[in-house]
């Protein structure tokens, strides 16, 4: 016990004594060739992975003409009318990802994609302070992205109408397949495999001298 009280307290009192600017002229080699395997790993892994394309639809709750300013009572319908939709929108969000509704999707896209496939590309949100939902939809294929984000739309408002006899949703920007690629991001892969070789690098040699001084 008192043994390793003693290594620790000698590592410690190594760590404080370390001149970190000599120690990386000493162990330049071991720092530079850390840092660019690191660097090589991340970009291989980069051109590796397949692109990934992005399409996006938005949807509207229509909502009930307000009545008249001067109306109390109007207004406050038209306030509970707004929290209601707001939780119609949060409703609709969880639809949308519900396994029901990604069954019926995955009919659509010929059973290529399973409902657990689709439930990784898919993001239905809500847009802050808007009664707008917004169904993004991430796929290798930008056609197959932008076909899948427009198939849910439809299906959603075919649930709508079925389950609770409403027709509120209506699609004010339908989607079409951009063939910019939004991932992998190479300079965020490239950052953090770069960040994490030097930090391998630094503790590597941090125990090289470590291990170079207990030996002396």
């Amino acid at each position: 016990m008192c043994r390793s009280m003693k290594n620790v307290k000698g590592v410690d009192e190594l760590l404080d004594n370390i001149d970190f600017s000599a120690l990386i002229k000493r162990r330049l080699f071991l720092v530079l060739a850390t840092i660019i395997i690191a660097l090589t790993a991340g970009g291989a892994a980069c051109m590796i992975l397949p692109a990934k394309y992005q399409a996006s639809t938005i949807l509207r709750l229509s909502q009930p003409e307000n009545g008249s300013e001067n109306s109390t009572g109007a207004n406050r319908m038209d306030y509970n009318s707004l929290m209601m939709y707001r939780q119609l929108a949060r409703t609709y969000c969880e639809l949308a990802e519900s396994e029901q509704v990604l069954r019926k999707l995955s009919e659509r896209v010929e059973h290529s994609l399973s409902s657990g496939d689709l439930r990784r590309m898919i993001t239905v949100r809500k847009v802050k302070d808007l009664e707008l939902l917004e169904i993004l939809v991430k796929d290798t294929d930008p056609y197959r992205a932008a076909f899948i984000a427009g198939s849910l739309a439809v299906l959603l408002q075919q649930e709508e109408k079925e389950v609770w006899k409403m027709n509120n949703l209506q699609v004010i920007i339908p989607a079409s397949p951009d063939e910019r690629p939004v991932g992998p991001n190479i300079f965020m892969s490239m950052l953090v495999a770069g960040l994490a070789g030097a930090l391998i690098a630094f503790m590597l040699a941090a125990v090289l001298e470590y291990t170079g001084s207990w030996r002396e």
